[in-house]
């Protein structure tokens, strides 16, 4: 994206577009194809199961895809204000959708009793005490697309939420490009963690963690140095990313590797989404929802907003930074899309 790149005085923004990745609108079935067919090929998953998660939208549908793909039921809890048109998606895939009075979180915890009861698999991006392996095997699906990248960059933006795309990113980001992973944390804020980074490997990515204020709780448990929830509304359109709490083994996992977190508003992500709909130049046009657009958010909101000096002096982000923006999902809200659109007429 040159164009955006000289708007904000960079060297160079690349965008990795997950809006199509197997026809469904986001990056999340190469996570949840990945652990489905480990555990088929291990026989812990037959035709004929039933695979249960808790999502927003994204995870459920590719759960969803996954399972009657491989011949298994499904069924995806949701919270109550979810979004129609995603509750339609993860249906017309087959799943069984069930709505519980309360957040994402609620979600999982009703979700975790009536598999227990069941004796369904469940099919999970977030991790809890003795249920760890298949998050695992998810982050590790997630790290293909860091994986198809060719060019080299400087900086990486990438969603928060329970952590599991951040974890995923991050770890492949060390993987790719060899060397040790920062002694130190800092969290934008700015409240320094620890050592400072200098001392490690010059060419390993910074990654930046970008999250709704509303729901800050990688940026909170890091600051704690523990999984923290976070409290108050969640009426963030970044939907993908509104929930309480991390996932505990992706927390863990991030914690020497991410470099800064930042927590922006919806309108950080609102004019992402109008940048990438709506380019400069002869940049491409991209139709990403309010999460999916988050991390071009926080780009935007770090390289403008005075307050962020201190971040942007941290990252070194400059006339030569090559940044990395995921846009992790496509739009999976067409209401939403057209208020915000219709935001800038």
């Amino acid at each position: 994206m040159p164009a955006l790149a000289d708007h904000l005085g960079l060297g160079a923004i690349f965008a990795k577009d997950e809006t199509a990745r197997f026809g469904l609108n986001a990056f999340k079935l190469l996570g949840g194809l990945f652990a489905i067919e480990t555990l088929i090929a291990e026989g812990a998953i037959r035709p004929g199961d039933t695979l249960v998660c808790a999502s927003e939208g994204n995870h459920g549908r590719a759960v969803a895809r996954a399972a009657r793909d491989a011949g298994c039921q499904s069924r995806v809890y949701m919270a109550g204000d979810a979004a129609a048109a995603r509750v339609a998606a993860i249906a017309g895939e087959g799943a069984e959708v069930v709505r519980v009075d309360g957040s994402y979180d609620d979600a999982v915890r009703i979700m975790r009793g009536e598999a227990a009861d069941h004796r369904w698999t469940i099919v999970s991006d977030t991790s809890w005490e003795g249920y760890e392996r298949i998050p695992r095997l998810i982050v590790l699906g997630y790290t293909r697309m860091i994986a198809e990248i060719s060019e080299r960059f400087d900086v990486v933006f990438v969603q928060g939420g329970v952590g599991g795309l951040l974890c995923g990113v991050a770890s492949a980001c060390v993987r790719v490009r060899p060397g040790p992973p920062p002694r130190g944390l800092r969290v934008a804020g700015w409240r320094p963690l620890g050592t400072s980074r200098s001392g490690s490997d010059p060419h390993r990515p910074n990654v930046v963690c970008v999250e709704p204020s509303q729901a800050a709780c990688l940026m909170a448990s890091a600051q704690a140095g523990h999984p923290v929830a976070v409290d108050g509304p969640l009426s963030t359109s970044m939907a993908g990313l509104r929930n309480r709490e991390v996932s505990p083994l992706a927390f863990e996992a991030v914690q020497p590797i991410v470099d800064a977190y930042v927590a922006i508003d919806d309108q950080w992500a609102h004019d992402a989404m109008r940048r990438f709909a709506r380019p400069a130049g002869d940049d491409p046009a991209i139709a990403a929802g309010a999460s999916g657009s988050a991390a071009l958010g926080g780009l935007l909101a770090v390289c403008t907003e005075p307050t962020m000096a201190p971040v942007r002096e941290h990252l070194r982000l400059g006339p030569a930074s090559r940044v990395l923006v995921i846009v992790s999902e496509g739009v999976t809200d067409p209401q939403l899309r057209s208020q915000v659109m219709d935001a800038q007429k």
